[in-house]
């Protein structure tokens, strides 16, 4: 495997790990609240007799957490947002290049004109 596809798969790999890191979070996070939510909860079903019910599977890990967002929506569903991702990875290798590209010419520029005075300077 050349460097290019090594690196595309580990960009891939740290998306999906990623993903599953946000996942587990919001599971842990509506966990904490849940607690919250059947105080609400019992206190609404007393007011509308309907309560509110938290949407969210249950994760065991990152692996089960993948197979899980695998299962509900397939390829497409690891993988959305990742548009987001490659927008902001390909703008700031724009910006880093750009800025190199300038930073490169204006070195030159002081360089080549240090060099002309030292040069005039000798004769």
């Amino acid at each position: 495997m050349n460097r290019l596809g090594f690196l595309s798969f580990c960009n891939i790999a740290y998306f999906l790990i990623r993903l599953a890191q946000v996942l587990l979070r919001l599971q842990s996070k509506r966990t904490t609240m849940s607690t919250t939510l059947s105080t609400v909860n019992s206190t609404a079903s007393n007011v509308n007799g309907k309560t509110g019910e938290i949407i969210g599977g249950k994760y065991s890990g990152t692996i089960d957490c993948l197979y899980q967002q695998f299962r509900r929506g397939g390829l497409p569903a690891l993988f959305h947002g990742m548009n987001a991702k490659l927008l902001q990875t390909v703008l700031t290798a724009a910006f880093t290049f750009l800025t190199y590209e300038q930073t490169l010419t204006l070195v030159g520029w002081i360089y080549g004109a240090l060099r002309y005075n030292h040069a005039r300077k000798q004769k």
